[in-house]
């Protein structure tokens, strides 16, 4: 069988799909503005931001009227700071310790909106020199902050326990921080002396960065990034016969061609050049994992996963249990990979073989109004608060929104959470089916934001990158749960289970892959072996040919795959997407399950991290230190795969009609 035997039929079963989904949500109320008011925009990527209807761009000015009252408060902000010298010395005064931590949150707020403001100017007109000058003095801000308020975290830590204790007692207010204050004396005994925290700071030490780890790259990553840079990728042909420069951004494109020798050149074309660079990209990443180890075993961590996880609070068990509960469901994986030789009818299965949709995409637009639609009746058994607060960020008129791309606006797409406001949401919505699941992904992440926000201070409300993935793949299982259950056509109902196949392949399987390779990289520093080129291939190429199995066939050059991703400089951040999607797809049955589940997660997206992370998602029913939520998602890629091998013959005898 081949994806060329789906029936013509296809496009037009895909239109009368998306009606009736369409007409069985709009007959209910779904509140917000009506779909009819909103201007119709068909989306282009070569547009000019100022082309787009207005509704449809955010409404940066309920943050700053404009860019120079933005600037006046940066300047003002910058002055304010002073403030907390006043305390420095002073906070084994429990009053004391809880009017610094206030005015250091309070001013930490304002400079995180600084630089939201400035970063999202910069997202949509990433040519303007002066939106990229105004994030940099965002940015610069948020070091002077952090720089300002070193002092408060060393008097917290050289508290002793019974002061403490009597602080908390004699200034009830201090309860609003003491998850914060807990967090930090949990590891004082990785403090180290005055002169010894002087020179870990001036050597970029990221253990006790209050901010992402990975907002501000480390010097392997520059390194990184700039080889990636010089990298000059050949032409291929592409579907149409004609010559195109393959790069970073059309890799995947054409690593996913219909055509199998586009497909194929591209990555045997872009593996082979990245080859050519193995030795520097080799070295990037060592040192970059020798970093990692050194600084942990600079605060007296036996290893770098040990440091990088506790940053967190998240125990080691979680990582080695989804390695393990991964490698014992592989078997599905496997039998992936032979469904994908069977139907795309090839005798082996390659690297460029495992990108390529089984079935035929929708050629269906669903445009922003139908998807829009589409999510919020999806949505439901969220129950009526979270539906009321979506549909109020989905409604354009509100201005959480940026949907459409334009010619200069990034790529991508993110949720940006403002205390106190609403979350921003942007997008480059451009109709289509993974668009309108990215954008229920999106709102996952925002709405988590917004009940964090309502819920808890400012101290506490930001969660932890480890319950970060789950609230956005809690709701794109939900939609596809949705899509599933409203899907009586074979054809469509295959595109949608192949989706969920390769949401689960790509963020369960690949990325534990990941974590997996990772956790080698970082053990063979600290075992003292040399990282070289030839080490890092063999370690990555071991581990595709064990996860994709017998019926794969290694390429020359697919332990190579390794030295374009990213990932690998953002210290144990990848097995987050795992964990998060298997929690999500969890927590999705859960909450079906009735009202008591439903507020259990609710919960969980209210409690921001004024808890232990493993102990807030517990409360939500999911516990990662056991394999069950893994294994449950693995099940379910393994029942989707049934499920998909018993429609296909269906659609092979449409297509013979």
């Amino acid at each position: 069988m081949h994806s060329s035997y789906l029936p013509s039929r296809w496009v037009k079963s895909v239109a009368s799909f998306v009606a009736l989904l369409v007409l069985a949500v709009v007959t209910g109320n779904c509140g917000g503005a009506k779909a009819a008011d909103l201007p119709d925009y068909t989306p282009d990527s070569n547009a000019a931001r100022e082309s787009i209807p207005a509704v449809y761009t955010w409404d940066l000015t309920q943050l700053f009227k404009d860019a120079a009252a933005w600037d006046a408060k940066r300047v003002a902000l910058s002055d304010e700071l002073a403030k907390l010298e006043a305390y420095k010395g002073k906070l084994a005064d429990p009053k004391a310790l809880k009017e610094a931590l206030a005015l250091y949150f309070d001013l930490h707020n304002q400079t995180n909106q600084i630089t939201l403001y400035a970063n999202m100017l910069t997202d949509s007109y990433s040519s303007n020199a002066d939106f990229a000058a105004m994030a940099q003095k965002g940015l610069a801000l948020l070091d002077e902050t952090m720089a300002q308020a070193t002092f408060i975290r060393g008097e917290i830590m050289a508290l002793d326990d019974a002061a403490m204790s009597a602080a908390y007692g004699a200034e009830p207010g201090l309860e609003t921080y003491r998850n914060y204050i807990d967090g930090l004396r949990r590891r004082r005994a990785r403090v180290l002396n005055e002169d010894a925290e002087r020179v870990m700071g001036l050597f970029g030490d990221n253990l006790w960065a209050e901010i992402d780890l990975n907002e501000i790259p480390s010097p392997a990553e520059d390194v990184f990034n700039a080889v990636r840079g010089e990298i000059e990728f050949p032409m291929i042909k592409d579907g149409d016969g004609k010559d195109v420069q393959l790069n970073f951004s059309n890799y995947g494109l054409f690593r996913s061609d219909p055509k199998r020798e586009v497909r194929a050149a591209a990555v045997e074309a872009f593996l082979a050049t990245l080859r050519k660079s193995e030795n520097s990209l080799a070295a990037a990443l060592a040192a970059q994992a020798k970093f990692d180890v050194e600084l942990a075993r600079s605060r007296t961590y036996s290893t770098a996963l040990d440091a990088y996880l506790d940053k967190d609070n998240i125990d080691t068990a979680v990582y080695m249990n989804l390695i393990a509960a991964v490698n014992a469901n592989l078997e599905p994986l496997h039998r992936y990979v032979q469904l994908r030789k069977k139907v795309l009818g090839v005798d082996e299965v390659h690297m460029y073989d495992l990108y390529v949709p089984l079935v035929a995409s929708a050629e269906k637009k669903i445009p922003f109004k139908d998807a829009r639609d589409i999510i919020i009746a999806a949505l439901a058994p969220m129950g009526e608060e979270y539906v009321k607060v979506l549909t109020e960020g989905l409604d354009p008129a509100n201005g959480w929104l940026d949907l459409y791309p334009s010619n200069d606006k990034n790529s991508g797409a993110f949720s940006a959470s403002v205390y106190g406001l609403h979350p921003y949401v942007k997008m480059n919505y451009q109709d289509t089916m993974d668009d309108m699941s990215t954008l229920a992904h999106e709102f996952g992440h925002a709405l988590h934001s917004y009940l964090s926000s309502k819920h808890q201070s400012y101290s506490e409300y930001r969660y932890v990158p480890f319950l970060a993935e789950i609230a956005s793949t809690a709701n794109q299982a939900l939609l596809t749960d949705y899509l599933l259950a409203n899907a009586d056509d074979p054809a469509i109902k295959a595109s949608v289970l192949v989706e969920r196949l390769e949401d689960i392949r790509s963020t369960i399987y690949r990325q534990t892959l990941f974590a997996e390779f990772e956790l080698a990289l970082h053990t063979f520093v600290e075992e003292g072996t040399p990282v070289t080129a030839e080490l890092l291939n063999k370690t990555y190429g071991d581990l595709v040919a064990k996860y994709y199995g017998p019926d794969y066939t290694m390429g020359e050059n697919d332990g190579i795959e390794w030295a374009y991703v990213p990932h690998f400089y953002w210290k144990y951040y990848v097995f987050n997407y795992a964990t998060g999607l298997s929690s999500g797809i969890a927590i999705a049955k859960l909450v079906r399950q009735g009202q008591a589940q439903r507020d259990a997660y609710l919960g969980m997206l209210s409690a921001g991290c004024s808890k232990p992370p493993l102990e807030i998602l517990k409360g939500a029913g999911v516990d990662l230190s056991k394999p069950d939520a893994i294994n449950l998602a693995l099940q379910q890629f393994d029942e989707t795969l049934t499920e998909l091998e018993a429609l296909l013959p269906q659609l092979e005898k449409q297509a013979q009609n």
